[in-house]
């Protein structure tokens, strides 16, 4: 698995060249439709918006958020993540997630959803698409949106993610051996 992030220069441009792909190729390319949003607004929070299965709305959740939701976002922050690794992530993810609950909210939607690694390569006041595929599909992805002209970082996840559900699950056993 690889995460290509297509990096654009204005805060809505992503979600402006991801609509038009949507409407020129979405039913040819259905993987555009796993494609997640970010935006870093000059001022405000960082928001990621993906769209799920169950009838394609669009869910935002900007940083800080999940901390206040407790298990709901644990459970919410692990689908977000395995759904952009893929279906049988998601669950297990989701899972996961919901143990840790509201004391562990803001690091795991922080560490699970790449907020670092986002704030490093998305400068205030830009947006970027992301997504986590196999390579043939994310060679697909550069190609769509290369009119666009973004700027385009690609990285191997397989063991980052890896080793982020081996620290998370050691993580959550930590927690529940301190709640015993």
């Amino acid at each position: 698995m690889e995460m290509t992030i297509l990096k654009f220069s204005n805060t809505h441009d992503a979600d402006s060249a991801l609509e038009r792909a949507l409407a020129a190729e979405g039913d040819r390319k259905p993987w555009l439709h796993d494609v997640a949003v970010v935006r870093r607004p000059l001022i405000g929070k960082i928001s990621i918006r993906v769209t799920f299965e169950d009838g394609d709305k669009p869910i935002e959740i900007k940083r800080g958020d999940l901390a206040s939701e407790g298990l709901d976002a644990g459970a919410m922050t692990g689908y977000l993540v395995g759904s952009l690794i893929g279906p049988l992530h998601a669950d297990m993810a989701a899972m996961e997630g919901a143990t840790r609950g509201r004391a562990a909210g803001k690091e795991l939607g922080d560490k699970l959803m790449f907020v670092d690694e986002i704030k490093q390569v998305l400068p205030r006041g830009s947006s970027a698409l992301v997504l986590v595929a196999t390579p043939e599909v994310n060679d697909q992805l550069v190609q769509v949106f290369a009119s666009d002209s973004p700027e385009i970082i690609r990285r191997d996840l397989a063991r980052e993610v890896e080793q982020r559900l081996h620290t998370f699950e050691e993580k959550v056993r930590q927690s529940q051996a301190a709640q015993a």
